[in-house]
């Protein structure tokens, strides 16, 4: 859905993770955004794009204050992420740096037109195939923020440096990335980043929101759902790639991490029917 009342955005004046997401453009009026340590001073034709799980605040709201934005949980992250090809952990970090761009009138008359897009179809599409044309539209709209994240690293003048618990992190998640399929135990990755287990799950629940077993059930669900979402491969070979002892337990293990089954998920993916 597209919003308009600001008391919907999933931000207060008390740091917490979040557990939704948003993208919007502020309209009119100022306020303070904080993620993590970064802060922002949001005002017209900026646009501001939080991820789910981070640590955020907003404070110093002045009375005028409006945005348009949509909101998007875990899951629908997940979804949208599973079909964007092999983004590395750092991008979430830039992300977490740089939440708030400011936009050329025209570039924010792009942004409204895609709310109008997203409305539009959220209001007449088939229910059957809505889900699908939103996620691609979503899909659409963070690929053009990894586009600028890929441009920003590779210009020095634009590079930015991490703490130490950020690059710990950074460094679990690309080890995650690389040996999910074979190694979902957190004492694996502990021994290659020549830390305790405890601190670790110290640190990724500091810097993620999230616990190490969190951030490596999300690796492995967002390749099962990358799998499932080819008709040629078969949930055997989903089964034989990911790395699971059978069939049930991989369907046992999507289950207790989506609420539905494989088969029930690729019933929903109707592009591919």
């Amino acid at each position: 859905m597209i919003y308009t009342d600001i008391s919907h955005l999933p931000l207060n004046k008390h740091e917490t993770y979040l557990k939704e997401g948003f993208g919007g453009l502020c309209t009119s009026g100022t306020a303070v955004i904080e993620i993590f340590s970064v802060s922002h001073r949001i005002s017209p034709n900026d646009i501001v794009t939080v991820l789910p799980l981070q640590l955020a605040s907003i404070r110093e709201i002045s009375d005028d204050f409006s945005m348009i934005f949509f909101k998007f949980d875990k899951v629908l992250f997940i979804d949208i992420m599973s079909s964007l090809g092999k983004i590395t952990p750092d991008f979430f970090f830039y992300m977490r740096k740089n939440f708030r761009y400011h936009l050329t009138n025209g570039e924010a008359q792009r942004f409204l037109s895609f709310c109008d897009i997203i409305r539009f179809r959220n209001s007449s599409d088939d229910p059957a195939f809505r889900d699908e044309t939103i996620l691609h539209l979503l899909r659409i709209y963070f690929w053009d923020f990894y586009v600028s994240f890929l441009k920003a690293n590779n210009n020095d003048n634009n590079s930015f440096t991490n703490s130490n618990k950020e690059n710990i992190a950074i460094k679990f998640a690309m080890l995650v990335a690389e040996h999910y399929r074979n190694h979902r135990e957190i004492s694996f990755y502990a021994a290659e980043l020549c830390i305790s287990p405890a601190y670790l799950t110290k640190v990724i629940q500091e810097m993620n929101g999230q616990s190490p077993h969190e951030l490596i059930a999300d690796y492995v669900i967002i390749e099962i759902k990358k799998l499932l979402r080819n008709p040629l491969i078969d949930l055997k070979n989903v089964t034989q790639q990911t790395n699971f002892a059978s069939q049930s337990s991989l369907s046992r293990f999507f289950r207790q991490q989506t609420g539905m089954s494989p088969s029930e998920y690729r019933r929903r993916i109707h592009a591919i029917r």
